[in-house]
């Protein structure tokens, strides 16, 4: 159990550095928009992936820590 623990924090980890990899990547485009001061759901892109990476890092993590402990107990 703490292996598949420990491989998937790991997954976790990588998706969340492809998340902030995407915001970067994005940036510079959202940034050529003429239009980009008009109310554009585009324009929340960067910010919600900087976002969903970090509450995958701590939250996801800490929920996952807790079940595998709850998964070890139970046996």
């Amino acid at each position: 159990m703490h292996r598949q623990a420990a491989l998937d924090y790991a997954t976790l980890t990588q998706i969340a550095a492809h998340l902030r990899k995407a915001a970067r990547d994005m940036s510079p485009l959202i940034d050529t928009l003429y239009f980009r001061t008009a109310p554009l759901a585009v324009m929340e892109c960067s910010t919600t992936l900087e976002a969903l990476a970090q509450e995958i890092e701590q939250d996801d993590r800490r929920t996952m820590s807790e079940w595998a402990q709850n998964a070890i107990c139970n046996f």
